[in-house]
């Protein structure tokens, strides 16, 4: 089967996913209205449909980067939460199926100030954190997001999986309605986060909204590409709002003469000797000749070896 040329270098759109829409349906729509040439597409993290915020999806090949985003760039959710309910997707989308109706509730939680609230938060859940994904949420089984195996009466229990916490911000506590920024590892599921928070401050609590505010330092909700101006009939207008990969990684970078690119492009292996002062593990491969990025090295044995040549559909193994 011929090939059809990629006409961009890999690039990540930094879009603006609405609530009540899949990230399936944002990816679905770019590849339609894209302009041609824009090679495969792919998203970096699924953005249940209940939240909204930052998605972003990749094309050219960015997506083959879609491991290292999850491991190094946290994502920040500005998550809005009711206490005293509990409903059975962890939001309030449906009905409650529990309501705490105590004293305690009443006359003590109701009155925490909220510098003690972010205290008490911070010091129990900042750090490793373990956490099995909400039954309502777009973690994947057998190829299927859970919670369309819920809402078919199938409930499927994943085991917990050790993520971090790095912040706990709490915004606004306005009874019943405790506002709360969290800045975690990617695929901590924030529902059950809040839905901890509230069982450890003695009730039980579910999310009224959730907006996904950054993924890393570089991709910001301020600066997603709001709904009005996706792309439309294929025009090149969208292209101006692409990120290239390398801005949204922060590896360090290596210049390849020619001689160098042509073995970079062969698989072939440096010995770290050959450059200077270098940091970190993987490192931007860019062509001194063409300026193009031409793909990621890794560290290993005192060499460097290629880990993705975006001219290639072959992965390197660690």
């Amino acid at each position: 089967m011929k090939k059809h040329k990629t006409l961009y270098p890999p690039l990540i759109f930094n879009i603006f996913k609405p609530a009540r829409m899949t990230s399936y349906d944002v990816v679905r729509h770019f590849k339609r209205h894209l302009p041609q040439g824009f090679g495969k597409i792919g998203h970096f993290g699924t953005l249940d449909p209940f939240a909204c915020g930052v998605l972003m999806v990749g094309i050219a090949g960015a997506a083959r980067l879609n491991d290292f985003i999850h491991e190094f760039l946290p994502k920040t959710y500005l998550a809005v939460g009711k206490l005293g309910v509990e409903t059975p997707t962890g939001d309030l989308t449906v009905e409650p199926t529990q309501i705490d109706d105590s004293r305690y509730l009443k006359e003590e939680i109701s009155r925490l100030p909220l510098e003690f609230i972010e205290e008490k938060l911070r010091e129990k859940f900042l750090g490793d954190y373990w956490q099995a994904p909400h039954k309502y949420s777009a973690a994947k089984f057998e190829g299927r997001a859970l919670h369309e195996w819920a809402r078919e009466g199938v409930e499927i229990k994943k085991e917990a999986v050790l993520r971090h916490v790095y912040d706990i911000k709490v915004v606004k506590y306005s009874f019943p309605y405790l506002s709360v920024r969290v800045r975690v590892s990617s695929g901590t599921y924030v529902r059950t986060l809040f839905a901890d928070f509230a069982q450890y401050l003695g009730t039980l609590g579910t999310l009224v909204s959730l907006v996904r505010e950054s993924v890393g330092s570089e991709v910001h909700f301020k600066k997603s590409i709001i709904k009005k101006n996706w792309p439309q009939d294929k025009t090149e207008d969208v292209m101006k709002f692409a990120i290239p990969v390398n801005q949204v990684l922060p590896f360090q970078e290596i210049i390849l003469n020619d001689e160098q690119e042509k073995l970079f492009k062969n698989g072939g292996f440096f010995k770290e000797a050959h450059f200077a002062e270098l940091h970190g593990s993987y490192f931007w491969v860019t062509s001194s000749e063409t300026k193009r990025l031409l793909g990621l090295m890794y560290r290993k044995e005192g060499e460097l070896r290629p880990k993705i040549n975006f001219n290639s559909d072959d992965l390197a193994d660690l």
